[in-house]
């Protein structure tokens, strides 16, 4: 079993509850699994998953990325502002 912390931000944030969680997975992870089970655990979640951007390490990467234990996942959500 595989451990993730995963930050929230913005309207996840917001959704959620929470700005961090700590995700157990069985491996191998891809982002894309990490997100579905993201959105099985948190449906409202789900809405955002067309525009949300994944950084694993502070790097954005796409959703195919394979996580490796203790990789730090962040879920960013467009911000607009004026």
């Amino acid at each position: 079993m595989s451990t993730f912390p995963v930050l929230l931000f913005s309207v996840l944030k917001q959704k959620v509850g929470e700005a961090r969680l700590t995700i157990h997975l069985q491996g191998p992870v891809t982002g894309a699994a990490l997100l579905d089970h993201l959105e099985a655990r948190y449906p409202s979640i789900a809405e955002y998953r067309g525009v949300v951007r994944l950084a694993v390490n502070c790097e954005y990467v796409p959703e195919s990325v394979v996580l490796v234990e203790g990789d730090e996942v962040a879920l960013i959500t467009p911000v607009s502002g004026g």
